[in-house]
Protein backbone atom coordinates (compact mmCIF):
# COMPACT_ATOMS: atom_id res chain seq x y z
CA UNK A 1 0.00 0.00 0.00
CA UNK A 2 0.91 3.60 -0.58
CA UNK A 3 0.10 6.80 1.51
CA UNK A 4 -1.20 8.11 -1.73
CA UNK A 5 -4.37 5.89 -1.74
CA UNK A 6 -5.71 7.76 1.30
CA UNK A 7 -6.57 10.47 -1.03
CA UNK A 8 -8.59 7.57 -3.54
CA UNK A 9 -10.48 6.09 -0.55
CA UNK A 10 -13.45 9.17 -1.20
CA UNK A 11 -14.43 7.22 -4.33
CA UNK A 12 -15.29 4.43 -1.52
CA UNK A 13 -17.02 6.06 0.97
CA UNK A 14 -19.07 7.86 -2.12
CA UNK A 15 -19.85 4.47 -3.43
CA UNK A 16 -20.86 2.90 -0.43
CA UNK A 17 -23.78 5.41 -0.18
CA UNK A 18 -24.64 5.76 -3.52
CA UNK A 19 -24.81 1.97 -3.60
CA UNK A 20 -26.48 1.67 -0.37
CA UNK A 21 -23.32 -0.48 -0.26
CA UNK A 22 -21.58 -1.25 3.22
CA UNK A 23 -19.00 -3.57 1.78
CA UNK A 24 -17.03 -0.25 0.40
CA UNK A 25 -17.33 1.91 3.26
CA UNK A 26 -15.78 -0.83 5.72
CA UNK A 27 -13.16 -1.26 3.03
CA UNK A 28 -12.12 2.42 3.04
CA UNK A 29 -12.05 2.40 7.08
CA UNK A 30 -10.04 -0.79 7.04
CA UNK A 31 -7.30 0.82 4.77
CA UNK A 32 -7.30 3.95 6.62
CA UNK A 33 -6.57 2.24 9.95
CA UNK A 34 -4.07 0.09 8.35
CA UNK A 35 -1.93 3.49 6.76
CA UNK A 36 -2.45 4.51 10.48
CA UNK A 37 -0.84 1.60 11.66
CA UNK A 38 1.86 0.83 9.57
CA UNK A 39 3.03 4.36 7.33
CA UNK A 40 2.37 6.83 9.79
CA UNK A 41 5.40 7.23 12.49
CA UNK A 42 4.93 8.04 15.77
CA UNK A 43 6.19 11.82 15.07
CA UNK A 44 4.11 12.56 12.40
CA UNK A 45 6.27 11.68 9.46
CA UNK A 46 5.09 9.05 7.06
CA UNK A 47 7.04 5.91 5.29
CA UNK A 48 5.62 6.19 1.70
CA UNK A 49 4.89 2.31 1.31
CA UNK A 50 4.32 -0.64 3.07
CA UNK A 51 4.53 -4.72 1.95
CA UNK A 52 2.70 -7.12 3.14
CA UNK A 53 2.47 -10.49 2.26
CA UNK A 54 0.19 -11.13 0.32
CA UNK A 55 -1.29 -14.41 1.35
CA UNK A 56 -1.58 -13.92 5.15
CA UNK A 57 -1.80 -9.85 5.40
CA UNK A 58 1.37 -9.34 7.67
CA UNK A 59 3.57 -7.06 8.00
CA UNK A 60 6.72 -7.06 5.66
CA UNK A 61 8.34 -3.80 5.24
CA UNK A 62 8.63 -0.05 4.32
CA UNK A 63 10.47 0.92 1.57
CA UNK A 64 11.77 4.42 0.22
CA UNK A 65 9.50 4.88 -2.55
CA UNK A 66 9.69 8.25 -4.24
CA UNK A 67 11.68 9.96 -1.30
CA UNK A 68 15.70 10.00 -0.24
CA UNK A 69 15.90 6.51 1.33
CA UNK A 70 14.20 3.84 3.73
CA UNK A 71 12.82 6.02 6.49
CA UNK A 72 12.72 9.36 5.35
CA UNK A 73 9.95 11.51 4.85
CA UNK A 74 9.06 12.15 1.45
CA UNK A 75 6.98 15.46 1.55
CA UNK A 76 4.22 14.62 -1.09
CA UNK A 77 3.75 11.76 0.45
CA UNK A 78 3.59 13.69 4.09
CA UNK A 79 0.42 16.36 2.04
CA UNK A 80 -1.31 12.73 1.03
CA UNK A 81 -1.84 11.85 4.64
CA UNK A 82 -2.49 15.43 5.95
CA UNK A 83 -5.57 15.69 3.35
CA UNK A 84 -6.55 12.11 3.08
CA UNK A 85 -6.88 11.58 6.84
CA UNK A 86 -8.75 14.52 7.23
CA UNK A 87 -11.17 14.13 4.69
CA UNK A 88 -11.25 10.10 6.10
CA UNK A 89 -12.66 12.31 9.21
CA UNK A 90 -15.10 14.15 6.79
CA UNK A 91 -16.22 11.00 5.53
CA UNK A 92 -16.95 8.67 8.88
CA UNK A 93 -16.67 11.08 11.51
CA UNK A 94 -13.72 8.98 13.10
CA UNK A 95 -11.71 11.44 15.63
CA UNK A 96 -8.97 9.27 14.98
CA UNK A 97 -8.46 10.05 11.25
CA UNK A 98 -8.45 13.92 12.54
CA UNK A 99 -6.01 13.61 14.86
CA UNK A 100 -3.56 11.84 12.42
CA UNK A 101 -4.47 14.34 10.29
CA UNK A 102 -3.51 16.79 12.69
CA UNK A 103 -0.36 14.63 13.82
CA UNK A 104 1.19 14.65 9.93
CA UNK A 105 -0.02 18.21 9.64
CA UNK A 106 1.92 19.58 12.51
CA UNK A 107 5.28 17.60 11.22
CA UNK A 108 4.69 19.40 8.35
CA UNK A 109 4.21 22.78 9.34
CA UNK A 110 7.43 22.30 11.66
CA UNK A 111 9.16 21.44 8.74
CA UNK A 112 8.37 24.02 6.80
CA UNK A 113 8.31 26.96 9.02
CA UNK A 114 12.63 26.71 8.71
CA UNK A 115 12.73 26.11 5.29
CA UNK A 116 10.36 29.48 3.99
CA UNK A 117 7.26 28.23 3.88
CA UNK A 118 8.72 25.56 1.21
CA UNK A 119 8.32 21.87 1.06
CA UNK A 120 11.78 19.98 0.58
CA UNK A 121 11.12 16.87 -1.72
CA UNK A 122 11.97 14.93 1.80
CA UNK A 123 11.86 16.25 4.70
CA UNK A 124 14.97 14.16 5.45
CA UNK A 125 17.01 14.51 2.68
CA UNK A 126 20.33 16.12 2.37
CA UNK A 127 21.37 19.26 3.49
CA UNK A 128 22.52 19.53 -0.27
CA UNK A 129 21.49 19.78 -2.96
CA UNK A 130 18.24 21.36 -2.07
CA UNK A 131 15.42 19.85 -4.04
CA UNK A 132 11.54 21.54 -3.89
CA UNK A 133 8.33 19.91 -4.89
CA UNK A 134 5.66 22.55 -5.35
CA UNK A 135 3.07 20.05 -5.32
CA UNK A 136 3.87 19.01 -1.98
CA UNK A 137 3.16 22.56 -0.83
CA UNK A 138 -0.46 22.83 -2.54
CA UNK A 139 -1.57 19.72 -1.40
CA UNK A 140 -0.34 20.31 2.38
CA UNK A 141 -2.25 23.68 1.91
CA UNK A 142 -5.85 22.30 1.03
CA UNK A 143 -5.36 19.53 3.28
CA UNK A 144 -4.71 22.48 6.55
CA UNK A 145 -7.62 24.02 5.07
CA UNK A 146 -9.81 20.16 5.51
CA UNK A 147 -8.95 19.96 9.14
CA UNK A 148 -9.59 24.08 9.46
CA UNK A 149 -12.87 23.09 8.60
CA UNK A 150 -13.17 20.54 11.25
CA UNK A 151 -12.24 22.45 14.33
CA UNK A 152 -13.19 25.06 16.99
CA UNK A 153 -12.78 29.12 15.20
CA UNK A 154 -9.32 29.33 17.64
CA UNK A 155 -7.96 26.21 16.13
CA UNK A 156 -8.62 26.93 12.89
CA UNK A 157 -6.55 29.91 12.41
CA UNK A 158 -3.26 27.86 13.49
CA UNK A 159 -4.51 25.68 10.37
CA UNK A 160 -5.57 29.00 8.01
CA UNK A 161 -2.61 30.52 8.61
CA UNK A 162 -0.29 27.97 7.69
CA UNK A 163 -1.95 27.15 4.40
CA UNK A 164 -1.85 30.58 3.85
CA UNK A 165 1.54 31.18 4.54
CA UNK A 166 2.34 27.96 2.08
CA UNK A 167 0.85 29.40 -0.46
CA UNK A 168 2.24 32.32 -0.66
CA UNK A 169 6.00 31.38 -0.61
CA UNK A 170 5.03 28.45 -3.30
CA UNK A 171 3.58 31.47 -5.33
CA UNK A 172 6.81 33.56 -4.87
CA UNK A 173 9.04 31.01 -5.87
CA UNK A 174 7.32 28.63 -8.41
CA UNK A 175 4.20 30.62 -9.87
CA UNK A 176 4.19 31.87 -13.19
CA UNK A 177 1.27 34.19 -14.60
CA UNK A 178 2.36 34.59 -18.50
CA UNK A 179 -0.88 33.76 -20.33
CA UNK A 180 1.10 32.03 -23.14
CA UNK A 181 2.50 29.34 -20.44
CA UNK A 182 0.31 26.14 -20.49
CA UNK A 183 1.29 26.05 -16.51
CA UNK A 184 0.90 28.04 -13.60
CA UNK A 185 2.89 26.50 -10.75
CA UNK A 186 6.61 25.29 -11.43
CA UNK A 187 8.77 23.38 -9.17
CA UNK A 188 6.83 20.05 -8.73
CA UNK A 189 9.37 17.13 -8.34
CA UNK A 190 7.76 13.40 -8.95
CA UNK A 191 10.50 11.83 -6.97
CA UNK A 192 14.16 12.71 -4.83
CA UNK A 193 16.21 10.37 -6.89
CA UNK A 194 16.72 11.67 -10.17
CA UNK A 195 19.99 11.55 -12.25
CA UNK A 196 19.28 12.76 -15.66
CA UNK A 197 16.93 15.44 -13.92
CA UNK A 198 13.83 15.15 -16.25
CA UNK A 199 11.58 14.53 -13.57
CA UNK A 200 12.77 17.75 -10.99
CA UNK A 201 10.98 20.63 -10.72
CA UNK A 202 8.97 20.80 -13.50
CA UNK A 203 5.07 21.84 -13.90
CA UNK A 204 2.83 18.96 -12.87
CA UNK A 205 -0.73 19.24 -13.52
CA UNK A 206 -2.90 18.63 -10.48
CA UNK A 207 0.00 21.36 -8.84
CA UNK A 208 -2.31 23.80 -11.03
CA UNK A 209 -5.40 22.00 -9.74
CA UNK A 210 -4.69 21.90 -5.98
CA UNK A 211 -3.44 26.17 -5.66
CA UNK A 212 -6.86 26.08 -7.99
CA UNK A 213 -8.70 24.70 -4.59
CA UNK A 214 -6.59 25.94 -1.99
CA UNK A 215 -7.38 29.51 -3.38
CA UNK A 216 -10.99 29.09 -3.75
CA UNK A 217 -11.55 27.77 -0.02
CA UNK A 218 -9.70 30.48 0.97
CA UNK A 219 -12.37 32.92 -0.56
CA UNK A 220 -14.94 30.60 0.55
CA UNK A 221 -15.79 29.43 -3.01
CA UNK A 222 -15.18 25.95 -2.26
CA UNK A 223 -15.90 23.44 -4.94
CA UNK A 224 -15.64 20.10 -3.42
CA UNK A 225 -14.63 17.38 -5.09
CA UNK A 226 -13.72 15.05 -2.64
Amino acid sequence: MIIDCMMNLPLLYWASKELDDPRFYKIAVSHAKTAQRYIVRPDGSCNHIAAFDPDTGEYRNSPGGQGYKQGSSWSRGQSWAVYGFALSYRHTGDAAFLDTAKQCAHYCIANMAVCDWLPLVDYRQPAQPVKYDSTAAVITACGLLEIASHVEENEARFYTEAAYRILRACEAKFANWEPERDSILTGGTYFYHDPDGTNTELPIIYADYFLTEAVLRLKGMDLFEW
